[in-house]
């Protein structure tokens, strides 16, 4: 009897040990997880930070702050390293993050009509270098990609020293201890006199002749000076056929002109190229028109519209903070 009662207490004091690894074990499962998480995040980011430095560096810097950061030459890409894309809003990180993705897919600006400044990744990348470069963007250390950037520079400097002068370099026997150097902007492209590129250069368009340069210059400030003698009012809003005057909204965050000059009963088309929510509002014109993506709407400006200048803006919650605010100017008709 005495033996059964000590198997019994040996069988419950098993149970018992068993009981209490296995409560530990479900209580840490979340911590393991989230470990886990952290690993795969981390193994991301340096991926992602590769990836970063062939294909985004040149346009976005290698600390990520792109045409803000103070450089002789200024970079094409607008800032990654930024709050917007580091936001504890949950429904900003979703916006944030399908925007990274958007912009990968399909290049910049959205519409496969206008000349692309960010080029489609979509048969570069594949899925899973996506993810690593939206992780990077979204939840990386900008002081991790530069200092990598500098270091991976400074090696192929070396290198190229290296190969020039047929292995004779300080560095040519260990490269990896060769000094960071600072990844500089590539300078714009040069025109020679006759129209082309200078050589080895990616064309910059035809150089336009001295009058249609001025004519350009007047267009390009999208009515927001006077028009030219013998204009008439309203004239500098449309197009060169004779259309709704056009704008366009983008991402992050951006209007395509921040100065709009029409007159009373003008029409402006407005296309969200991007690929957020946007709208068109006046507030003082009782204007509020929601901007489908990649549907032009075409707005009018009321007949009673009284001269003088409007805010026009995007209403979307952060969008009028992000900057996309411009005026409008009404002339009298």
């Amino acid at each position: 009897m005495g033996a059964v009662q000590k198997l019994a207490t040996v069988v419950i004091i098993g149970l018992v040990a068993l009981a209490t690894v296995l409560t530990v074990y479900i209580a840490r499962e979340p911590d393991r997880r989230g470990s886990e998480l952290e690993e795969q995040d981390e193994v991301a980011v340096v991926r992602g930070t590769e990836l970063y430095i062939t294909y985004c560096l040149q346009c976005h810097g290698p600390g990520g702050l792109g045409s803000s950061a103070e450089e002789e030459n200024q970079r094409l890409g607008p800032p990654l390293n930024t709050e917007y894309y580091t936001s504890d809003d949950p429904v900003q990180q979703q916006e944030a993050e399908e925007l990274v993705y958007h912009r990968l897919i399909n290049g910049a600006p959205s519409d496969p009509r206008a000349e692309k400044i960010m080029p489609s990744f979509a048969q570069d990348l594949n899925e899973e270098q996506m993810n690593e470069l939206v992780t990077l963007v979204m939840s990386g250390s900008w002081n991790y990609v530069y200092n990598q950037s500098v270091m991976q520079t400074g090696e192929e400097v070396a290198e190229a020293e290296c190969a020039e002068n047929e292995g004779d370099g300080e560095y040519c026997g260990d490269i990896e201890s060769a000094p960071p150097v600072y990844p500089t902007a590539p300078p714009p492209a040069e025109i020679n006199p006759d129209g082309e590129a200078a050589e080895g250069e990616a064309p910059a368009g035809d150089e336009a002749e001295p009058d249609e340069e001025e004519d350009a210059e007047q267009g390009a400030a999208g009515g927001a000076g006077e028009a030219d003698d013998g204009a008439v009012d309203g004239e500098q809003s449309e197009d060169a056929e004779g259309g709704a005057f056009q704008l366009e909204a983008d991402d992050p965050y951006e209007w395509s002109e921040y100065e709009l000059t029409l007159a009373p009963g003008d029409t402006i088309e407005v296309t969200n190229v991007g690929f957020s929510q946007h709208d068109f509002t006046v507030d003082d014109l009782g204007i509020a028109e929601n901007l489908p993506n990649g549907e032009p709407v075409t707005i009018t400006i009321p007949e009673d519209a009284e001269p003088g200048d409007y805010e026009f803006y995007c209403s979307v919650p952060g969008h009028y903070e992000a900057g996309m605010v411009g005026t409008l100017t009404i002339e009298a008709p």
